[in-house]
């Protein structure tokens, strides 16, 4: 009689527990994997030294060569021999399920298995959710009748590119490859620079029906372990179906700030980058299926940094990292600042060496206006080219100029010299390096420009209280958001403002304990 797959106590959903009977074991597989109804899902029956086995495995999810070869030698088992095969006699048919031998005919078959086929991702399960787990993220999963238990045999390879220079983060000298929507590629891209023995990737699973793979990155002996436990927790905690959207909803988990326009997580689509910053102590948190890799905790100030910083000699990355804090300055504060002086001449009679600000003729439209008309414009513009085909881009972009730049200011729409302001804070929120910084910047110009529409120079003073308070308030894991300026740390500081010689000693970021404290060891 054929064994009865129980639910366990309280109906949790997939916690099944492999029974004995075969036939039991893949008619529950059928049903939850939707075996008849989905065309990728593959099902194998076949004979093994007498047993009968059952292989589970979704097409598109497998190397078919090695599928191939191991299928071949499996059914290759002699059904006799010296490794005691006659204990392990198929039933009779409508014979009960004996108990397992002194030594079960699972972990003999999964020893000839290893030793026959000298393959090493081979592995048991022993409850229906780990197999039907296994089977949808790509291994093949071996049925055995006669036992409570599964083979799974890690043969899955997956759609996937190769490495390529990444399309942001470009840098003239130095790597030119960049993370894949593979997670394992991804971690060796990572391994491959920092072989140190202490490099850890420990494996979670998030999403209640997605179980999208994401694995915990850190050096063990030099990463602060309350730090690994407060990104594990934190990810354990997560209660959603799926993630099929990539990093961006971890990262939103990780700083529970949703609504907080910073960034309190760097993203990166470059190994390089995610290896220099495990050497200084941080998390890495690497998703399947998306080629950016997640690195917490962050300050304001650590995402200045650019790869390019240490591809050239440190007097220039100094000067690049200043030149980016000019564009921070520029891409946020400027605009407003003109519109202000622009608006309310009497502010300039105490400032004769900024006479020049203000337009000679005023427009047909507010300045305030002009300005938001005009940044609403932009972004417009920089949707159209990237929802368009690239061979129409650049056409996209010529026609925006021309009609932004010329016949906006030719039929009064628009004074030069806001345009020139908004233009000016268009390309430096483009040169910043975090991506996510400059679009929070580009919301801070807005409010700023339309406080300032609204009552004036206080109505700045206020909008700049608010951002840096929100700033203040916001963490990273843990971490000041302003530091090292909240708390002050100078040390910290010049680190930042100043590309030291990769061959100076100096401390990793002690914000983030590390167990480590000086680069190079003690």
């Amino acid at each position: 009689m054929r064994q009865a797959v129980q639910p366990p106590a309280g109906g949790e959903r997939g916690r099944y527990t492999l029974g004995r009977d075969l036939e039991a074991n893949v008619d529950h597989m059928k049903e939850v994997l939707g075996y008849g109804r989905s065309y990728d899902v593959i099902l194998r029956r076949l004979r093994v030294a007498g047993v009968e086995v059952a292989a589970f495995v979704v097409n598109g999810f497998f190397d078919g060569l090695l599928n191939v070869e191991i299928m071949r030698q499996i059914a290759l088992v002699p059904p006799t021999g010296p490794s005691a095969w006659g204990e392990l006699g198929a039933r009779e048919p409508g014979e009960a399920p004996t108990e397992a031998p002194e030594h079960p005919r699972l972990d003999l078959l999964r020893s000839l298995l290893q030793d026959r086929l000298s393959y090493v991702q081979v592995s048991v399960v022993h409850s229906f959710d780990d197999a039907i787990k296994a089977v949808l993220s790509g291994p093949l999963i071996l049925l055995v009748d006669g036992e409570a238990g599964a083979i799974l045999i890690d043969t899955r390879s997956f759609p996937d590119r190769s490495p390529s220079a990444p399309d942001i983060e470009q840098v003239m000298f130095g790597p030119q490859d960049g993370f894949v929507e593979n997670i394992i590629y991804n971690t060796a891209l990572i391994r491959r620079r920092v072989r140190d023995p202490g490099l850890r990737f420990e494996l979670v699973e998030v999403g209640q029906r997605g179980r999208t793979d994401i694995a915990i990155g850190y050096i063990e002996g030099l990463t602060n372990p309350e730090l690994v436990r407060r990104v594990r927790q934190r990810l354990k905690a997560v209660v959603v179906d799926g993630i099929p959207a990539g990093e961006q909803p971890v990262s939103e988990f990780l700083g529970r700030q949703p609504w907080n326009p910073f960034p309190t997580a760097r993203k990166t689509v470059r190994p390089d980058v995610a290896a220099t910053n495990l050497y200084d102590g941080h998390v890495l948190v690497v998703v399947d299926t998306t080629p950016v890799v997640l690195i917490a905790p962050v300050s304001l100030l650590q995402l200045l940094q650019h790869p390019e910083d240490y591809h050239v000699s440190p007097i220039f990355g100094t000067y690049l990292r200043w030149i980016e804090a000019y564009a921070i300055l520029w891409g946020a504060l400027v605009p407003p600042v003109w519109l202000v002086l622009a608006t309310h001449p009497a502010l300039l009679q105490h400032l004769p060496a900024l006479a020049f600000i203000g337009p000679k003729q005023p427009g047909r439209v507010p300045l305030p206006l002009q300005f938001l008309l005009a940044e609403f414009a932009i972004d417009v513009l920089r949707r159209a080219i990237l929802n368009s085909p690239t061979s129409l881009a650049t056409s996209f972009g010529i026609l925006g100029a021309v009609v932004i730049g010329d016949v906006s200011t030719k039929t009064g729409l628009f004074t030069p010299e806001a345009l020139v302001y908004m233009v000016g804070a268009a390309i430096a929120s483009f040169a910043i390096s975090n991506i996510e910084l400059g679009m929070a910047l580009r919301l801070v110009r807005l409010t700023l420009i339309l406080l300032e529409w609204l009552w004036a120079l206080p109505g700045i003073v206020v909008g700049l209280l608010f951002w840096i308070i929100l700033a203040a308030r916001t963490e990273s894991l843990g971490v000041p958001y302003l530091w090292p300026l909240v708390p002050f740390n100078w040390p910290a500081l010049r680190s930042v403002l100043i590309r030291e010689p990769v061959a100076t000693r100096t401390p990793r970021p002690v914000i983030l304990a590390p167990l480590d404290r000086w680069r190079g060891g003690d």
